[in-house]
Parts: structure tokens; sequence; C-alpha cells
């Protein structure tokens, strides 16, 4: 199989200013690629022979000779072809050129159905090119004749239309975020998958005179704020722990998320779907990192939760089960709740349940509350554990995760132990999680023996901590950090 080589090709031709300054990233930040600076001196240096010579004189339109070259170039060298007017924001990489060939949407909502041409990677002498040229060389491409822009009839028009035809099924087309998250109607990608390009649209803006002065726009560069991202799994089917990943990589906002994840002894089957989909996820967003550890038995949520806090490399942590989905504005609401507040220790939300079939269940609603309004009317559940924002030395201070229990106690002594050391728990209002319902599941109806062992072991806390009589596990747990360590 021919493979797209690692040639990076940009072209500028006229007498407007180079936009040297953006062309000049993707060299620099790609230098595992030959680079090609095509321009009209190139051209002669390399005895480049457009056999589209006729349409591109009859092409009135700058950019629409460009795109006529830019066929005529990926067929003969094959590679990547990069729009001048573009940044490099990320390093191309295997996503991208371990494809066949591939181009992306301009954007699914405004532009439904339309491929852009700024970035495509195709190998040389491609059938999809071929066909390209060949269409320009029978057809006339004089816009004032053909009533026709150079973006219909020799650009995104010209790509769009030969994908449509349904032949060439090996070209990949990629999210248009990837090469166009900001739009040229203004519309703006912020949320955190992968980037590999910012646009200018030259073409559109009609702005060529002053490129060389534009900045790359500050969503493109790294965040400030940071969070955490703690989940454990054990034997967690693929489907949800995607559809977990999907929400974690759909999060608005500029932060940057540290995966924490705890495989608790799943089966090798599923370690190895997890750690598939982990490293996709890792590949496919931006101002991510993962760190995953496998307990070498399942050793219970109490102990994996204990491992992962420990682990986090950031003062705030979000928690999440691998089964749940969070709402696209959870990470920012909970952390501009947090920052604003730093007197907050732990801070929760609402909670929308689904089952497998997509049903909506109405879900929690826990007011914010104090330790001495628990202690008047203390309550089994008071706030949903998937969705707490925490501070890790709050957690720590508190007595961590208890490694010995599990079972639906771990979340509820953590939490209650910290409404009694930090006095009050915040409940946000609006619902930031979907939560998940399996049959058998305690919080799903039929999980009868499940929910009576759950009651009684929340009871045991209740009554260890209100009344002030739970036992003192500093020295347990200290063990268990030791064991930890060498795990």
């Amino acid at each position: 199989m021919t493979q797209i080589p690692k040639i990076i090709h940009q072209l500028w031709i006229g007498d407007k200013p180079a936009p040297t300054r953006m062309m000049d990233t993707w060299r620099d930040m790609n230098p595992e690629f030959e680079y090609i600076r095509w321009s009209e001196a190139e051209f002669k240096k390399r005895e480049m022979k457009f056999i589209c010579k006729k349409r591109i004189q009859e092409m009135d339109e700058i950019n629409g000779k460009a795109d006529i070259q830019r066929w005529e170039i990926l067929y003969k060298y094959g590679g990547v072809f990069i729009d001048a007017d573009s940044y490099c924001v990320s390093p191309i990489d295997d996503q991208l050129m371990k494809t066949k060939a591939f181009a992306g949407w301009e954007h699914e909502q405004l532009r439904p159905g339309l491929v852009a041409t700024g970035t495509m990677g195709f190998p040389p002498n491609h059938a999809l090119v071929s066909a390209a040229i060949n269409w320009i060389m029978a057809n006339c491409v004089d816009p004032k004749k053909i009533k026709a822009a150079a973006w219909q009839s020799v650009g995104p028009g010209l790509l769009t239309r030969m994908l449509n035809t349904k032949i060439y099924k090996d070209v990949h087309i990629f999210p248009s975020y990837y090469f166009l998250p900001i739009h040229c109607t203004g519309h703006v990608y912020n949320k955190h998958g992968q980037v590999y390009a910012y646009q200018e649209w030259g073409s559109t803006k009609k702005s060529y005179e002053t490129m060389n002065q534009v900045e790359l726009p500050v969503q493109f560069t790294e965040p400030q704020e940071k969070v955490s991202i703690l989940v454990s799994s054990y034997n967690t089917k693929a489907k949800y722990i995607k559809e977990c990943l999907d929400s974690i990589k759909n999060q608005v906002g500029r932060f940057t998320m540290e995966i924490v994840w705890i495989n608790d002894g799943s089966d090798t089957l599923n370690t190895r779907l997890l750690q598939k989909l982990l490293e996709k996820f890792d590949m496919e967003t931006r101002y991510t990192t993962v760190i995953y550890k496998e307990n070498k038995e399942n050793k219970g949520i109490g102990y994996s939760l204990h491992r992962g806090i420990n682990l986090c490399t950031n003062e705030l942590i979000i928690k999440m089960d691998s089964d749940d989905i969070m709402m696209e504005d959870r990470i920012l609401k909970q952390l501009t709740v947090m920052i604003n507040n730093p007197q907050l220790m732990i801070c929760g939300s609402q909670i929308t349940s689904f089952d497998d079939v997509g049903k909506e269940r109405v879900g929690s609603n826990h007011p914010s509350l104090t330790w001495e309004e628990y202690k008047a009317k203390p309550n089994h559940w008071f706030v949903n554990h998937p969705t707490v924002c925490y501070r890790k030395q709050a957690v720590i201070d508190a007595g961590n995760y208890n490694p010995k229990l599990s079972r639906m106690s771990e979340d509820f002594e953590l939490e209650l132990r910290m409404l009694k050391k930090y006095k009050l728990i915040y409940n946000l209002p609006e619902s930031l999680l979907k939560y998940r319902l399996h049959p058998g599941q305690v919080t799903h109806n039929g999980g009868e023996e499940g929910r009576s062992y759950w009651m009684e072991k929340r009871m045991e806390i209740i009554n260890g901590l209100v009344e002030e009589e739970l036992e003192d596990e500093e020295s347990v747990i200290e063990l268990v950090d030791e064991e930890l360590k060498e795990n």
C-alpha cells in the first residue's frame, strides 16, 4: 500500500507578501518532514510542469490558480498540502499519516457535506487527485463564464463532488475543528478535541496585506488552569468507557485535564480494550494527559480511589464513574465555583439518571448542606459521588478514601468525613452528569440485596461519625499507602 509521504507542501503565488510567519510554523514544528515552499521560482527550480496550464491561465482568482496547482503537486509528489495562511497548532502525527488519504469537513453544521481542501494528505498518483485533474482539464473554470467561484469549481466543491461519487472510499474525513477550529462565520470550537491548525481565511477576509501581523489566538495556547479527573473501573463495557471519554473530550472551557484512570484488576480482554480507548483518547485530544495504572488484582473501589487521589498532580480533582457521561459544561462550572471560593473544599451537583435505551429519569435534588444541618437530620444520600469536585489536600487531610471499604460505602464515608471536617458540602442546583443505571445495580430497581448491604454500611458510618465514635484509622491508611507505592 502506498503511504502518504512525509512532505509538507505550501504554496504562495502572486504579488502579495507571503504570510511567512505562519508558514514557518509548519516547517519548524514538523522537523521530520521535508518542507517545500512552492512559488514561481520553486516551480522553475524543480521543473514543475502543469498539464492544466490553460485552466490556470483562464482562472482569474489567485486562490483558484493555487487550487489547480495544488492538485497537480499532490498527484506528482504526494504528501500533506496546507494552506499558507494557517498556523501550525500541533505537529502532524500518526493519526493523520496512518490514513491512506485524508481531508477535513469545513463545518458539519454550518456547511454540511462540504469537505475543505485547506489541509489534505494523499499518496502520489492517487486516483481521486487524478480524477480531479482530469475534470479540470475537461471543463472551463473561468468564474465569469461558468458563474461559479473558484472554491466551487476547483477547490472544496470539486473535492466534495469527487467524494460524493462514493468511488474513493480510502479518503478519511476528519472533524472540522482539526484544521478549521474558527470558521469564517466566527463560530469557535472551544472543546478539547485535537486541533492541528488555525486558519486565517485570508481569501475570504481579503487580509493578505496584514497576515504577517496576525497573532495565534489565545485559545490555541496552553491554558493556565489545571484539573485532574479521577476514574476507576473494573470490567466496564468498552461502549460505556468510550461514551465516558467522549464526554471528557467534549468539555468546554480553557483548562488542561489530567485523566487518572485506575484499572482495578479487569480481565485481559477488558484491560486491552480500556488501554486502546485511552490511547485513542490521548491522540484525539488537546491539553490532556493520561495517567493509567493497574491494580495487580481486584482490590475494590476504596483502594483504587485512595491510590488515584495520591496519583493526581493537580489540586482540583473531578470525580467520575467509568460508565457515566458529563454534561459539556460540568468541569467549567465546578472549576469556576472552586476557584472563586477558595474556602470551599467539596462541590457536587445534581444528576440525571438514564438507562441503556436512553430513557432518562428524575435525578436528584440535593441542596447544599452544613454539618450542623446533617447532624440534626442524618441522611444516607446527600451528595452524588460521581459529581464531586474536591481539593486534593482537603481529601488527604480528611483521611482520603478508606482502602478497606467498597460497594458504595467508601465514597459516602469520605464525603461524611469531609462534611464533618470542613462543615459544608456545596451542591450546584443543576444536573451536570448523566448517571447510567444497570439492572441489579444498587441505584437501579431490582438490586435489593445490594441495597440492603448499602443501607446497613451507611448507617454504621453515620452512627460512627455523628456520635464521634469513629476509630482512628491513620495507621491502617499509612500501611496501605506503602503497599500502593510498591504495587
